[in-house]
Parts: C-alpha cells; structure tokens; sequence
C-alpha cells in the first residue's frame, strides 16, 4: 500500500476518534520507518549526496500528510456507515499486501527465520498497542 492510502486510512480514523487514528499511525511507522531507511539506505550506496538524501526522506511525509488531510476532509460528516466501509475496505488491501507479498517474502533466503520472527513480533507488537490504545 502506497503512502498516499496510508495517510488516507489516517484521516479517516481521525474522523472515527483521535485513539483510532494514533493506533493507525502508531502502526504504520512501525512498517514505515525500516522502509525509508532502507530507500535512504540505497540512495547512500549508490553515492546520492546526504543534503538530497534528507530532502528525499522528508518527502516522504508529503503524501502522507496530503492522504490524511484529504481522507479528513472528505469522510467528515458522512455516515458512520461510510467511514466504517472505507476502513475495512483499507485494511483488506494491508491484508491482501501482507500475505501475497510480505509472507512469502519471509520465508526466502538466509535469514527466512529470522525474517519470519520479525514479520509475527510486529503482529503481536501492533496487537499490544491496539489493545492499550482501543481499550
């Protein structure tokens, strides 16, 4: 899922309630952050100056934010019904993106236990930080 409809599925969860959309956030810098690093990360290695290297990585908050914004925007004062449907229709894509890409993609190579280690503690991390800010 591309940072425009994370950012989308952010304001609308601030729509929802404020706890929603930091629950939100809060999971999709988990999967953000290691991402970005890893872009930046190339960019270094193929010999990108530093000054365009952080010029990249904070454009990589524009579409976020602009997602956000929108998805705000364009969801506030609708039905609950409207902005129940776009979430779950947004976490069937993350859900669809999770096994057709990230499953299969931890168990290849060297470190696949390792890998796939990492792909369950991010699940049970996220499921912790959902149950202290849902409940």
């Amino acid at each position: 899922m591309d940072l425009f409809s994370d950012g989308i599925m952010i304001g609308t969860g601030t729509v929802v309630s404020s706890s929603l959309a930091l629950l939100l956030a809060l999971g999709q810098v988990t999967a953000d952050l290691p991402e970005g690093f890893a872009v930046i990360a190339n960019f270094k290695s193929k010999g990108v100056p530093r000054a365009k290297r952080l010029l990249i990585g904070a454009a990589f908050t524009v579409p976020i934010l602009l997602g956000a914004t929108i998805g705000y925007w364009a969801v506030r004062g609708q039905p609950e019904i409207v902005k129940f449907t776009l979430l779950a229709f947004t976490g069937g894509v993350l859900t669809t993106v999770v096994v057709e890409e990230m499953v299969p993609e931890a168990h290849q190579g060297e470190e696949a236990r390792y890998a796939s280690l990492a792909l369950v503690g991010d699940f049970a991390l996220f499921a912790l930080v959902s149950a202290y800010f849902g409940g």
